[in-house]
């Protein structure tokens, strides 16, 4: 159906530039951690709905979920055995004794599942165990699923046993009229037969249906994973990763190879007994067959009661994240490639990130940064150099290629505010994954979150993706869990036994994960309070306007898309909305879900967002896209090529080079590494890059070598300084072409910098490397600071009208603004402005009164307090001089020191705190930095 929005005067106006875009969309924007948590793995994806099948959960006797079951008088008992083993692996087994038993009764053992065994009609199940018996007793045993009231749904049965472990399998498929129901159990008995005997079984597995042949993936949870299009799974974990101690950690070799080989553990990070019949496999396949790539997680000698692996005993578990890659990623001809085809599949599997360990910010010894992390990066890079290392907490002992940030929070308005989080942050240091966040609201009855809870990880998903040069991709976490047994409050699909569903939060990801292009585009929102928004486009023309509405009213918008050669007359709109407290729920599993529809569109169009809602309005357009880069800012240029990347363009000597810059480099460095993006001196389509220490001197080209020099006002100058952005060459980032010699790009060759073609007789020609060469990552200025404050003592004093008789000080530890009258009042008020704890090029505020105590901000409340050392007290208390004067915070870029209430804060021009308030916020955060009182 068409529908076209009634005429109403629109209340705001976004406008979406289509014919330019500012990053790239990675292939990873979007994906999902894995790991093995409120069952998840252990009675979720594992399709095998036999639980503890290896007999050893608990170490209970007889085993857990096991029992036994007789009919028509028929007696006997079952228990834990561990004499006669399977083999070393699986020493336990169940012992079936089978008493009377004559025709017309049976004897067995009943598996109970995980909270039941899924049934539906005409469904198959691949059964397969290990048995063995008293000597004279042969079988036949029947296995079926039925009833917990014993109602046959499908019955097959097996012969031939021995004294010696066999292998049984067979196959058990249910009537076409077999209810939908999760009251079922699994029955391996003797029916009439085998009275004085006993009967062993060991490994019991009954596969329900897969979503493919291989990988034993549950059909409908890896369905639901697979449709939000995924471009990563980041397994294993998470917790399960780590364990509770070393013993229980994710121990990868045991879950590898022949089930009946694996000997499982006890997965102490959430509670219960994982058979690891799930194991490292299974993981790539899953990410394999949603069309995925795996994020891999490896051990670095830390679990959650705090022991930390003495460095002397760190070797091993370096060796084994080695193997671990090996495993994924080697050819047939090495050891460990050899050993994943000999489990089934001979193709390696793509890999291009690792992150060593998990939440280490737990560990307050400082090892990982000490040793774990430089033993294991330096491994991992010297063998696998194409790797991205991600870490888990800041380091300085080694490079950081990505962070892993995790954002949880049970407000779903403190959630939504993090949609600026990543805008105008340091583009100089690592990228981003967002390994883990959601707003944690689910209930003691369901859980899984709300829309007002999606809603808001939908407005900071528009903040990652508007991002994507810095953030590589979030997950939201976690991904799975049984609505019988769970251990975290809010989660993203929810399974019983037989049935399955997604969250609001779930279809917000499936609605960002189809619905998204491959670069961003640029908008611009007017009015319209309580929306967020980003845009995205495919080269092929196809745009994507996501809009965020957390308001409780509709929001009339004026739609104008610019940039394009035409724009289709008719759009396709998906629309996630309902009630705000409303949650979906197995016996409800569609209460809030999207409805797509389709209406009138064009370069102007008047569209109405529905209060507590996220749209995605998916326009067709023709015509290109070109880069647009941020003109006069201050930009570096960071170097892309693997194995330089700590290296950025610099002018030295009046020649343009590449070279180490770093938070530890010196401020003149930094400055010399640093520049303002120009609009092109000889077309303002394009750019020139001004030294930021030399204003009207640019990089310019002469006879192929990038120079510095002073503008002469020349054409010819402004053709050889003048360079036109276009997607980076290697497929990330930026490459920047010659405006006069259009086949040439700016290239870092040998440390030095030219405009380079792609092959050529020149040296700096050579087509080796020459698409990372001449792509670059444009990142902040390694100069923070636009404005220069002598070093000395000083005191700060408001411009906003009415306060300006007052000054910035500390009182009773807290930053506050108030008029001065006394002596101690003066000192209080008087700082000496020293260069940054955490960037020279920054400054902090130590007080006068109370030397080696600094003005910091912890949660956004400016404070004094005394230097701890950390590199969290060092950023929070760095800031950093912007024109005007104003001091932006050093770690939230997006925010300044701001007066709200006589009190002190970092705040933003607008959010959900009550200091972000935009009225007066130029004022309030511009100061006069003056001599001091004191």
């Amino acid at each position: 159906m068409v529908s076209v929005t009634p005429a109403h005067a629109a209340t705001a106006t976004l406008t979406v530039d289509a014919g330019h875009t500012t990053t790239a969309v990675g292939p990873y924007q979007f994906g999902h951690i894995i790991e093995d948590i409120n069952h998840s793995m252990e009675g979720g994806l594992n399709a095998n709905v036999v639980r503890n099948s290896t007999m050893k959960e608990g170490n209970a006797n007889p085993p857990s979920s096991w029992s036994l079951i007789t009919g028509g008088g028929g007696s006997g008992g079952i228990a834990a055995d561990t004499a006669g083993p399977l083999n070393a692996a699986n020493q336990r087994a169940l012992r079936l004794t089978v008493g009377t038993n004559g025709a017309g009764q049976r004897v067995g053992a009943a598996n109970s599942g995980f909270y039941g065994i899924g049934v539906r009609p005409s469904t198959t199940y691949q059964v397969a165990f290990w048995a063995r018996a008293t000597a004279g007793f042969t079988g036949p045993l029947t296995v079926t699923i039925e009833s917990t009231g014993g109602t046959v749904h499908a019955t097959s049965s097996v012969s031939g046993l021995g004294t010696g472990w066999q292998k049984f399998t067979t196959t058990l498929t249910t009537g076409a009229g077999a209810p939908v129901s999760s009251a079922n159990r699994f029955v391996v008995a003797a029916n009439g037969v085998g009275a004085g005997q006993q009967v062993w079984l060991n490994v019991v597995q009954a596969i329900g249906p897969t979503f493919q042949p291989t990988g034993n993936l549950r059909r409908d949870l890896q369905q639901l994973m697979t449709d939000t299009n995924p471009g990563f799974f980041r397994v294993p974990g998470g917790n399960y990763l780590e364990g509770a101690v070393i013993a229980n950690r994710f121990a990868w070799k045991n879950t590898i190879g022949p089930v009946e080989q694996r000997p499982g553990h006890q997965n102490d990070a959430w509670g219960y007994w994982s058979t690891d019949q799930f194991g490292l496999l299974n993981y790539l396949q899953m990410a394999e067959q949603a069309g995925a790539e795996p994020m891999l997680g490896v051990f670095a000698g830390y679990t959650l009661n705090g022991s930390v692996t003495p460095q002397n005993e760190m070797q091993q578990y370096v060796d084994e994240a080695l193997d671990e890659i090996e495993y994924v990623t080697g050819g047939t001809g090495t050891t460990w490639g050899a050993r994943r085809a000999a489990d089934g599949h001979p193709a390696p599997f793509p890999l291009r990130y690792v992150e060593i360990g998990n939440e280490d910010w737990f560990d307050g010894t400082d090892s990982y940064n000490a040793y774990r992390y430089p033993m294991l990066y330096d491994a991992i890079k010297a063998r696998y150099p194409q790797l991205q290392i991600i870490a888990t907490r800041a380091v300085t002992s080694r490079p950081m290629d990505v962070i892993d940030d995790h954002y949880y929070n049970n407000d779903p308005d403190a959630f939504a505010a993090l949609a600026t989080r990543y805008d105008g942050a340091d583009r100089n240091g690592p990228k981003v994954l967002v390994g883990e966040y959601g707003v944690t609201n689910g209930t003691s009855s369901n859980p899984t979150g709300t829309l007002s809870g999606a809603l808001a990880e939908a407005a900071f998903m528009t903040g990652m993706v508007r991002n994507a040069d810095l953030v590589i991709g979030g997950a939201y976490a976690p991904a799975l869990t049984s609505v019988d047994n769970w251990q975290w409050s809010s989660n993203l699909i929810g399974f019983n036994a037989v049935s399955s569903f997604g969250s609001p939060s779930y279809y917000v990801q499936k609605m960002f994960g189809t619905g998204v292009g491959d670069h961003v585009v640029p908008t611009t929102l007017s009015g319209g309070t309580g929306l967020t928004q980003v845009a995205t486009r495919t080269t092929g023309g196809a745009v994507y306007v996501t809009v965020v509405n957390r308001s409780a009213s509709t929001v009339d918008t004026q739609v104008n898309v610019t940039g394009a050669a035409s724009v289709g007359g008719t759009a396709t709109v998906t629309t996630l909305t309902g009630d705000p407290n409303g949650r979906n729920s197995i016996t409800s599993p569609t209460a809030i879900v999207p409805t797509t529809t389709t209406r009138g569109a064009g370069a102007s169009f008047t569209h109405n967002f529905p209060a507590n809602s996220v749209t995605v309005i998916q326009l067709s357009t023709t015509g290109g896209a070109t880069p647009v880069l941020p003109v006069n800012q201050g930009v570096s240029l960071r170097v892309t090529t693997p194995g330089y990347t700590d290296r950025s363009l610099r002018h030295q000597s009046n020649l343009g080079v590449t070279s180490v810059i770093g938070t530890a480099s010196s401020a003149s460095d930094k400055l010399d590494a640093s520049f303002v993006l120009r609009p092109g001196l000889a077309s303002a389509a394009c750019y020139s890059l001004e030294s930021r220490n030399f204003p009207g001197q640019f990089l310019r080209h002469q006879a192929y070598r990038v120079k510095l020099a002073a503008n002469d006002g020349s054409s010819l100058f402004a053709a050889d300084a003048t360079f036109c952005a276009a997607d980076g060459n290697s497929g990330e980032g930026i490459s920047l072409r010659s405006y006069n010699f259009p086949t040439r790009y700016l290239r870092h060759y040998n440390s030095e910098v030219w405009i380079a073609a792609n092959g050529g007789t020149n040296a700096y020609d050579s087509a080796t490397n020459w698409a990372a060469d001449t792509t670059w990552r444009i990142g902040t200025p390694w100069f923070r600071s636009d404005v220069t404050i002598a070093a000395g003592f000083h005191s700060v004093r408001a411009t906003t009208p009415g306060f300006t008789d007052r000054y910035v000080r500390h009182q009773s530890s807290l930053g506050v603004l108030s008029q001065i009258s006394t002596t101690l009042d003066r000192q209080d008020a008087t700082f000496d402005i020293v260069p940054g704890l955490a960037d020279n090029t920054c400054y902090s505020f130590e007080s006068r009164n109370f030397p080696g105590r600094y003005l910091r901000h912890n949660d956004y409340r400016i404070k004094l307090a005394a230097s701890d050392g950390s590199a969290v007290f060092a950023a929070d208390a760095t800031f950093c001089a912007k024109a005007g004067v104003r001091f932006q915070s050093y770690n939230f870029p997006d925010l300044y020191l701001r007066h709200y209430a006589t009190e002190l804060w970092i705040a933003s021009n607008g959010g959900a705190r009550p200091s972000d308030n935009p009225a007066n916020y130029v004022a309030d955060t511009t100061w006069v930095v003056e001599a001091p009182l004191g």
